[in-house]
């Protein structure tokens, strides 16, 4: 895992810069250099894991001087790869990932893209053709943030893992993306192409971008994978078939990703999808020298006694990391130094926090995200099937439901449940593709609208999200599993992940993400995947390995206590978003704000987790960034 980084129409030493900004990326090595006979810098800051010898360290260039590549990732069958290379008569000089990464993309292209399994973020040059590429992995596990400009004449174009260090270079534009902004409202994250800056672009999973060498002419990105594309849909297997299918392949993720030349750990909980990887290692000669770490978390969601028990059972090494009081206006600034932009995931600060401990000792961990979107995890999979029955109801019955719920107020032990039924209530009714996004968002199409002032507010974005729905429609409850994985898991999930464990120098693996199982269990039909219990296809595959304590819990939150923080701190709450010199007004109504801190301050409603967002945009806009 590492950091990467180029520059074209730039003074090469501002790459220095930039690099520096990566640095918490690859502490144990940095270096840059020009790529012969253009303008080009590139650079590379390295977290060794896989050959920690100085010969593999990046930019690595092909001995012919034609080739060369910066590479941010792990590829996880490389062994496989390297012996398909070997055959076909290349020879190699070091044991690491990334020289068989830059043959395989030599001798294959970008078709052999769809053979990688792993997360990935690259630029790859080749001298004869003149032409660099810049690609990113299918499931958007690893970052990749690009600009370009013509300033006087001249072309400049530049990439980098984070947008920190893009703001080092002169002539960014800055200026407010309006349709980050509204991506941002509805989903709190922001997704592809858009950042919060005018000027920088992500680009998107599974998509490459071709720049000219020579004048930095950059192509539109394309795409070299669809998800649903690449789903092997099985309409007649069994729940037996499935529980054997998912079994092999997800030992098969876990025994790639445990492959390392130092340390690894375990995020551990008392849930499913953490011990699920902890079976699927029973039998890997790593598994004796794992660490796993837990958070010892809020006496409601508490689980690290049961997973020092679990850990102890294995003979594992083991630390409980004691969740600390939050700061207001401290763990705000916290998340947006993180992302470089609003963030509205406050789990974040958890998972930095766990990262933070684990990286004392460990450099990579294995984590369980992606686990609840390929079982059908979350509570608002299971609704679905029931919006559908309701929405036969008369609309006046539908109609009394939700008086009687909407009265109720959101707050004490119960907040989050009636604030799900409600949200259920109110969308009795629409269509179903709206509704499920709904469930998973925090403004909807009217309120966003209110909000900004706009009589538009659908980005391609939020359609794109509704048009995949629709064409997987035959199978809702497998239709927003596929919206999840092409919106929640990349662009939260992931960009939780990477950011937060990335400011610590640690490596996080997330086996349930593996390409091959991805394709396999979303093609699986709802029905096989949703019988009795928790995830039934996870504990079915691999009960036996599991302890019973495990397959009995419940699914508990792992979100930081937002609620109680704003809730102690609803004068600095007010203050922040409300004030005379509040950012926030210039881009969100402000009667709008002061009915959403009202709502929360009278117990009306639980919009916290909206109202942390506005607090990290506020932060963002507050601080000058742009």
């Amino acid at each position: 895992m590492c950091g990467i980084a180029g520059v074209l129409g730039y003074e090469s030493a501002l790459l220095d810069g930039m690099l520096a900004r990566l640095r918490h990326r690859g502490p144990d090595h940095s270096s840059r250099t020009s790529i012969a006979g253009t303008s080009w810098s590139i650079g590379h800051t390295r977290l060794s894991i896989i050959d920690l010898d100085p010969r593999s360290h990046q930019p690595f260039v092909s001995p012919c001087g034609r080739y060369g590549i910066v590479f941010n990732g792990e590829i996880y069958n490389f062994r496989e790869l390297r012996l398909s290379l070997e055959d076909r008569g290349e020879s190699f000089r070091t044991t690491s990932d990334t020289e068989v990464l830059l043959y395989w993309l030599i001798n294959h292209g970008t078709a052999g893209l769809k053979q990688l399994d792993g997360m990935y973020a690259f630029g790859f040059f080749d001298m004869k053709t003149r032409m660099l590429l810049l690609a990113r992995d299918p499931i958007g596990e690893k970052p990749l943030y690009y600009t370009g400009s013509l300033v006087d004449g001249v072309r400049r174009f530049a990439f980098a893992s984070e947008i920190k260090a893009l703001l080092t270079l002169p002539d960014i534009n800055r200026s407010l993306n309006d349709g980050a902004v509204l991506d941002f409202l509805r989903f709190l994250y922001t997704a592809p192409p858009n950042t919060f800056y005018q000027g920088i672009q992500e680009l998107a999973p599974g998509h490459m971008l071709q720049v000219d060498l020579d004048n930095g002419d950059a192509e539109s990105p394309r795409a070299f994978y669809s998800l649903e594309k690449s789903i092997e849909y099985d309409e007649t297997g069994t729940p037996e078939q499935a529980e054997k299918k998912f079994r092999e392949l997800f030992e098969q993720s876990v025994e790639r990703r445990l492959i390392s030349d130092v340390d690894i750990g375990l995020f551990l909980s008392a849930g499913i999808d953490s011990n699920a990887i902890l079976a699927a290692a029973q039998d890997s000669s790593r598994l004796s020298a794992l660490h796993t770490y837990t958070l010892e978390y809020t006496k409601e969601s508490d689980e690290s006694h049961i997973a020092r028990q679990i850990a102890s059972a294995h003979g594992l090494s083991h630390t409980t990391i004691p969740f600390h009081e939050l700061d207001f206006h401290d763990s705000i600034q916290r998340v947006v130094d993180l992302f470089d932009q609003p963030f509205g995931n406050s789990t974040a600060l958890v998972s930095d926090l766990i990262a933070g401990e684990a990286s004392k000792s460990c450099k990579v961990c294995l984590v369980g995200d992606g686990g609840d979107e390929l079982a059908i995890g979350y509570p608002r999979y299971k609704a679905i099937h029931l919006h559908q029955q309701l929405k036969q109801l008369p609309s006046a019955v539908a109609g009394l439901g939700r008086l009687c719920v909407n009265w109720l107020p959101e707050h004490g032990g119960l907040a989050t449940s009636i604030r799900r039924v409600k949200l259920f209530l109110n969308t009795l009714g629409h269509p179903l593709a709206e509704s499920v996004l709904d469930w998973a968002t925090y403004m909807n199409t009217p309120t966003l609208a209110w909000a900004t002032g706009r009589k538009e507010c659908r980005t391609p974005f939020y359609n794109d999200l509704l048009d995949t729905f629709t064409r997987q429609s035959n199978d809702p409850v497998r239709a927003a599993t596929i919206v999840d994985m092409k919106s929640f898991v990349p662009f939260n999930l992931m960009q939780s992940a990477d950011r937060t464990s990335m400011a610590h120098s640690l490596e996080l693996r997330s086996p349930f993400l593996s390409p091959l199982l991805v394709h396999d269990i979303l093609g699986l039909p709802s029905r096989i995947k949703m019988g009795n219990g928790t995830k039934p296809l996870i504990t079915g595959a691999l009960a036996t390995k599991m302890p019973a304590s495990v397959l009995t819990q419940p699914k508990r939150p792992f979100n930081p206590p937002i609620r109680n923080l704003l809730r102690a701190n609803l004068e600095h709450l007010c203050d922040y978003l409300l004030c005379p010199s509040a950012c926030l007004g210039t881009v969100l109504d402000q009667d709008f704000l002061q009915h959403e801190v009202a709502a929360f301050s009278a117990g009306r409603r639980d919009n916290s987790t909206l109202l942390w967002g506005l607090g990290t945009l506020e932060n963002w806009l507050q601080r000058g960034i742009r």
